[in-house]
């Protein structure tokens, strides 16, 4: 049974988790995320990053294998709050090269999701505005509510960093409270 790590001085409402087989979902991943970049002729943008969130209608060959990996996490995440896992907004991906960076914002949707693919270095984690940053590796999910303010520093390092991101809604289920709820009820 995955756990959630919840044990780092962090808010309770943030959630790492590190995700099984990594190195294998890397590889594929990194293939799917070349393939897309090639297959749509995507350029670095004006702030040195590839991204495909401004292509909306494209086929994201990396989407199915997201969805695979990210949902036991989601699902289990969902129980804790007593509820399911209704649906995944759009999912997209960046990759950051040296003196790339995104600047402070929200997303939509109740949570959102960050899988870190590539972060060779921890220091050019997400950043959160009166919580700076959360000990997350490469190959974590890192789980927030959208409200939480956050960017992307710049990347220092000539290393690449590479996300998929996407929102996550979730819906109460009343079974769900009464089979798993119990054990996460504060007295």
């Amino acid at each position: 049974m995955m756990s959630l790590n919840s044990s780092e001085n962090k808010p309770d409402f943030v959630h790492i988790v590190s995700v099984e087989d990594h190195t294998q979902h890397k590889a594929k991943l990194l293939y799917y995320i070349d393939q897309m970049i090639e297959e749509q002729d995507i350029d670095l943008n004006e702030k040195g990053y590839y991204y495909d969130f401004n292509i909306p209608k494209a086929h994201r060959p990396y989407k199915q294998l997201f969805k695979d990996i990210t949902y036991p996490y989601l699902q289990t995440f969902a129980q804790t709050l007593g509820c399911n896992f209704s649906r995944m907004s759009s999912v997209w991906f960046q990759q950051y090269m040296q003196g790339s960076d995104f600047g402070w914002h929200q997303h939509g949707g109740h949570f959102a999701v960050v899988y870190y693919v590539e972060l060779p270095d921890p220091n050019e984690a997400t950043e959160f505005l009166q919580y700076g940053k959360f000990n997350v590796k490469e190959g974590d999910l890192l789980i927030f509510p959208t409200f939480m303010v956050h960017r992307s520093p710049e990347i220092k390092s000539n290393k690449r960093k590479t996300i998929i991101a996407t929102n996550v809604y979730f819906e109460v289920d009343r079974e769900v409270i009464e089979k798993h709820g119990k054990q996460h009820f504060r007295n």
